[in-house]
């Protein structure tokens, strides 16, 4: 049986290029921001000046917006205004000034809401609006809401957009076509909605004398970005020996295989992805390890017969509660349980993997102690080489870091061929091309078999070997492949696949 392939292409005729120079985005300066709303302070941390300052930001190059991104977090360096916006009414609202007339104000940015428990403050919907000499002057910034109506005088409306939510560190912000505005001193903004949260905001606010190709023209519908679905193996349900905190809310143990975990900007790859220090996304168990045999369990039901092969787990990340995160575990399998796990409840519930069915699989694992801050990354990857087909994966939790409870934060399977299963072409080593021979290397797992075929159209494969073996101690492996006929070839293509 074949799985999952990767391909590469390699030609004999090796081409350099050079990519043409383009000419710096000059930032104009922003002389100053009035807005609805102070924010967490009038001029420190989290106040409205902290979107124009520049704090929390990356900069390669400080006078060109066009290279920022976001390089932290915290949310000191939002503005988060106390309220929520509404349709029709002018309470939410911002006003940049740029210190006189720009006549070649081209390009503005925007970097959304970037705090990790409150990305759904940030921005969506919003109008942007010019002038030179409003006929009421926006009112200060203050601790309280203050309204402000664009259609008081002197303001011309430019469109509306909008803003996807915030995918915090690298996140390179959105730019949007002002140049209709040249000339103007003034530009505002109403907020017209945010992603759900309690109040609206932004991260950072920049504009330039140059056009970006990326801009988005205001008025203009904005097609909403294709749904990326990772591949992972759907976890139907789940069950453990207690509910935690509730049965199906805020730390409920659900929130191990919910959507309580953050993507970010490559939510392809379930390696990168993130967790809250909040204890609503924590699953903490009111049990302690080795009070109760079998007292402390998990079972993860997939719902039909699935080929694993990575297992990764967030622990218990509240920043208070870090020491109630699982130490050594166990893991387990079975197709058909003899006694099915039971029901999760509010009373500890002791299960047995010896009760029949279930298989062990591997010694005992530990699983690192998560920090408690905001954004931790995934504590433990497994690599389930050899594990046998599985409809239930079991977990015997059998310590924890010392605390009063025992839980997870998120469990993440992934399936053959997928991103962090670490199966995929990383180098074509063409340095003994003339000599007729091509190096491949690819991520791969110890003692799995892989084939390789060679094509030189992709209509029709040849194949190479079907027996090459994974390294035992290493994460990659290589092979050389010797042909006559590679430094006649105009192009070639290889395909790496596993072997069952």
């Amino acid at each position: 049986m074949l799985f999952p392939s990767k391909f590469i292409i390699i030609r004999s005729l090796l081409l350099t290029s050079a990519a043409l120079a383009t000419a710096g985005a000059a930032e104009i300066p922003i002389a100053g921001i009035e807005a609805f709303h102070q924010g967490d302070s009038l001029d420190g941390d989290g106040s409205v000046l902290s979107a124009i300052n520049g704090t929390g930001m990356d900069k390669s190059d400080a006078d060109n917006p066009t290279t920022w991104t976001v390089g932290n977090t915290a949310w000191a360096n939002d503005w988060q205004g106390f309220t929520v916006p509404t349709f029709g009414e002018n309470n939410t609202w911002a006003v940049l000034d740029l210190g006189g007339p720009v006549a070649d104000l081209k390009t503005m940015y925007l970097w959304n809401v970037e705090e990790t428990n409150a990305l759904d403050r940030g921005t969506r919907e919003f109008e942007v609006f010019y002038a030179t000499d409003p006929t009421i002057a926006p009112p200060d910034t203050g601790g309280v809401v203050t309204p402000y109506d664009f259609a008081s005088g002197g303001w011309t409306a430019l469109g509306g957009s909008e803003l996807a939510m915030g995918i915090q560190i690298g996140d390179p912000g959105q730019a949007y076509d002002v140049s209709d505005a040249a000339g103007a001193r003034y530009i505002g903004l109403k907020l017209l909605s945010n992603h759900g949260g309690t109040r609206v905001g932004l991260a950072e606010i920049a504009f330039t004398d140059v056009e970006d190709e990326k801009a988005i023209t205001l008025g203009d519908p904005v097609d909403p970005p294709d749904p990326v679905e990772p591949e992972v193996v759907p976890i139907t349900a789940v069950f453990g020996f207690h509910q935690g905190d509730s049965l199906d809310a805020n730390g409920s143990i659900l929130k191990i295989a919910d959507n309580s975990i953050f993507r970010g900007a490559t939510p392809e790859d379930p390696t990168t992805w993130t967790h809250s220090n909040a204890w609503a996304d924590d699953w903490q168990g009111f049990e302690v390890p080795g009070t109760t045999p079998n007292g402390t369990w998990l079972v993860l039901d997939f719902g039909e017969v699935s080929n694993l092969a990575t297992l990764l787990l967030w622990n218990v990340n509240e920043n208070t509660a870090t020491d109630r995160g699982m130490n050594e575990f166990k893991l387990y399998t079975a197709t058909t349980p003899t006694v099915a796990p039971p029901e999760v409840g509010g009373t500890p519930t002791a299960y047995d993997f010896a009760s029949g069915g279930w298989t062990g699989f591997g010694d005992t694992r530990t699983l690192a102690q998560a920090s408690g801050v905001a954004g931790e990354a995934v504590n433990g990857i497994y690599d389930l080489a050899g594990i046998a087909p599985t409809r239930y994966l079991g977990i015997e939790m059998l310590s924890h870091y010392g605390g009063i409870r025992v839980g997870l934060s998120h469990v993440v399977l992934l399936p053959s061929g997928s991103p962090g299963q670490q199966f995929e072409i990383v180098n074509i080593d063409t340095s003994e091309l003339e000599a007729d021979r091509v190096g491949i290397t690819w991520r791969s797992r110890p003692g799995q078999i892989y084939g390789i075929n060679y094509s030189d159209d992709l209509q029709n494969w040849i194949e190479v070997t079907d027996s090459v073996v994974g390294e035992i101690e290493s994460e990659t492996t290589t092979f050389i492949d010797e042909n006559p006929a590679i430094s006649d070839a105009t192009e070639r293509y290889y395909q790496v696949f596993e072997v069952e």
